[in-house]
């Protein structure tokens, strides 16, 4: 029976025992079979060593935690809104930028989803897609700075759209008149 393998700080104490184990334990025990057929399981050290990895969180790190899963929830909810909007218009899904926080885990803190917002091959179906794209960047309760940019970027694009549809209408109407 070996009673510590170690070879790193973080070594966890273990006893091996047995050359063949016909059955596994119940994991509940600790104890699992692996390959070569021998038994592992965790000593008493080995399970003091286990609980010793997770730490209590001072109240100061708990409200951090909780800060940051309301951040998270609401950056993937605004994240959301935008790509329900977005129809067929989004590129990928929403692309977050992460934080770990006091507990290890990781939060989002802010993100954003991809459009596509290049003109369509005739003004109406441009116009179409502006409008989409306006709509998707305002579905947010809360749009961002940014958000609104490309909204206004979008109503842009429309306009230029319905100039250019216009042109053509009265190029078309212009050349019936004259023939």
């Amino acid at each position: 029976m070996i009673e510590n393998i170690s070879g790193s700080p973080n070594a966890v104490p273990v006893a091996i025992s047995g050359a063949e184990v016909s059955s596994y334990k119940n994991q509940a025990e600790g104890s699992t079979k692996n390959s070569t057929g021998y038994e592992l399981s965790l000593t008493e050290d080995g399970w003091k060593a286990l609980g010793e990895g997770k730490k209590e969180l001072s109240e100061r790190e708990q409200k951090q935690v909780e800060e940051l899963k309301k951040i998270d929830r609401k950056v993937k909810v605004h994240e959301q809104a935008h790509l329900s909007a977005a129809g067929g218009y989004a590129r990928g899904g929403a692309n977050y930028d992460y934080v770990t926080g006091p507990d290890g885990k990781r939060y989002a803190n802010a993100g954003h989803v991809n459009l596509d917002t290049g003109p369509e091959r005739t003004p109406e179906a441009t116009i179409r897609k502006a409008e989409t794209i306006r709509k998707a960047a305002l579905a947010p309760a809360d749009p961002s700075p940014s958000d609104r940019q490309i909204a206004a970027d979008a109503t842009k694009m429309a306009q230029n759209a319905q100039r250019e549809l216009a042109a053509e209408r009265a190029g078309i109407q212009e050349s019936s008149v004259s023939s």
